[in-house]
């Protein structure tokens, strides 16, 4: 049978206004919780982590409630506690909860270095979250955000529009060498606008316009990297979407997959530049 190509371009539309909708109702709840800070923000992360966990656990283990699921959600809300705190031994709770996460790996069965690795991917860019927000205030982290935010609007534009050669087919075949050219340079001009217009708000990296447009255009590619990551962990499991509790947008992980290497970045170039 002949494909009805007259039905496909109405699907798309309808789901482009699918995920504009999503994203004109999520977005201005998640700018309101990154600035009030406080509890919303940490039951926010809190949420988010343990969904990461679960769609991790559906895409390695094909199981996203399982007890290593319930293990790892654990242990991370227990070390997402101790960091709101500020308790001496995180560090201790950390390697505890890499062991018990082991254990219980080992027990089932289940594939061990997918479990640890997604426990690391889940709560590094979550404690990284908080700690950002707790030294440095929900402004640099909305920063961050708008950095990723404007990367990914950039590139779908200019990729969509523009074409050309492929950044890494075999993982992900949409993401092309303008797009990232042109996601960058849409990061550089709104992060340095929002960088400007918040000097005011006692934020140092904002201070020198050299290094506060550089940071925006390095942390904007750094964060397709996590783009990547996540894309060659769904190619490796034969997964096209993380999940499917964001209408039009996939999983969460589909949604923050972005943050992944740019939260601990940003949390160490502000402690090693500004602290």
């Amino acid at each position: 049978m002949v494909p009805d190509i007259e039905n496909k371009k109405p699907a798309k539309k309808n789901n482009l206004l699918i995920r504009i909708l999503s994203a004109l109702i999520m977005l201005p709840l998640a700018v309101l919780i990154i600035l009030k800070g406080g509890m919303a923000f940490l039951i926010l992360i809190s949420l988010l982590t343990v969904l990461i966990l679960s769609e991790w656990n559906g895409i390695c283990e094909k199981k996203p409630l399982s007890w290593l699921f319930a293990v790892q959600a654990l242990c991370a809300l227990l070390l997402i506690y101790q960091l709101n705190i500020e308790s001496s031994f995180i560090w201790i709770s950390f390697v505890s909860s890499l062991i018990s996460i082991m254990a219980i790996a080992l027990l089932i069965k289940a594939k061990m270095i997918w479990a640890v690795t997604g426990f690391l991917y889940a709560i590094i860019p979550s404690a990284s979250f908080l700690l950002i927000e707790k030294q440095f205030g929900g402004v640099l982290v909305l920063w961050m955000m708008i950095v990723i935010w404007s990367m990914d609007t950039g590139a779908y534009f200019a990729g969509k529009n523009i074409g050309g050669p492929k950044m890494s087919p075999k993982i992900s075949p949409n993401k092309t060498w303008s797009g990232l050219i042109g996601g960058a340079i849409a990061a550089i001009l709104i992060g340095g606008i929002y960088g400007f217009y918040m000097q005011d708000q006692n934020i140092s990296l904002f201070s020198d316009a050299t290094i506060l447009l550089l940071l925006s255009g390095l942390f904007a590619i750094l964060s397709q990297m996590g783009d990547l990551a996540e894309s060659a962990v769904k190619r490796k499991f034969s997964v096209k979407d993380s999940g499917s509790i964001i209408p039009g947008h996939g999983g969460v992980m589909d949604r923050v997959d972005g943050v992944l290497f740019v939260a601990p970045a940003v949390l160490i170039v502000s402690n090693v530049l500004y602290a």
